[in-house]
């Protein structure tokens, strides 16, 4: 009997060995991933913006929503924005690229009723002193082929460029979104309020563990406290205490 228990626990510590290993794994991609993206931190929240084809001319004019917020799922993070009544995209998917300062964009075009998701068209490119800026891999006609994101405003105006490609190195304006952050009084940083526990963004909904009250930044990371709250707080702890150990160096 007691050779078969020891047989038993052999196989079973080989079954779970892969999925250790795998647990492993996915907490240093996560965390990786939260850091390549945190350059985009201030883009979550939610936006009501103006769409102009033409710079100073409202004939065309559209109004759309956005909605930027976290995502994590299978051990990765990404961040995705959904957008009500876009004219080009119905939501967007930041990925971090193979390169540390480069960003996989996957931009979903809006469907006509009826049609189905179509796929994504992929975007890829950098953050740097002229905001987020990214072009297709592959654009044709008035597609869009170059995206440029930049924040103004103190982070409270957001500024979304259209342009399709009409050269191998020439990029045309097919419009622009100027957005609004919701709740003007919303900063960019955890500087003017709570600290999201998840990515270290302005928290600004509330959640509980064990009696005590913690803030999150959007529904990604709420859904992420929730299913393991232990777990994203210890993280916290040790990132706020390697942050007193280089303060403090």
């Amino acid at each position: 009997m007691s050779e078969t228990r020891t047989l038993l626990a052999v196989m079973a510590a080989l079954f779970l060995l892969p999925h250790a290993v795998l647990a492993g794994d996915e907490a240093p991609a996560l965390a990786k991933d939260k850091q390549a993206l945190a350059a985009l931190q201030a883009y979550v929240g939610a936006w009501r913006g103006v769409g102009l084809p033409k710079r100073g001319s409202n004939r065309g004019a559209w109004t759309e929503g956005a909605e930027w917020s976290w995502k994590f799922e299978g051990g990765r993070a990404s961040l995705e924005c959904t957008l009500d009544d876009g004219r080009f995209y119905e939501s967007l998917v930041v990925k971090p690229g193979e390169e540390s300062d480069r960003f996989v964009l996957l931009a979903y075009p809006t469907a006509d009723e009826g049609d189905g998701e179509a796929a994504p068209q992929r975007f890829t490119g950098t953050m740097g002193d002229d905001g987020f800026v990214v072009t297709a891999d592959d654009a044709e006609g008035e597609e869009p082929a170059r995206i440029s994101v930049r924040l103004v405003a103190g982070g409270d105006r957001m500024l979304v460029l259209y342009e399709k490609r009409v050269g191998d190195d020439a990029y045309a304006r097919l419009a622009e979104v100027g957005s609004t952050r919701k709740g003007s009084s919303f900063a960019k940083n955890a500087a003017a309020g709570p600290e999201c526990v998840v990515t270290g963004g302005l928290g600004t909904i509330a959640v509980e563990h064990e009696g005590k009250t913690y803030y999150v930044c959007c529904g990604g990371c709420k859904e992420l406290f929730e299913e393991d709250p232990a777990g994203v707080l210890a993280d916290y702890q040790q990132r706020k205490a390697e942050q007193r150990g280089e303060e403090s160096e």
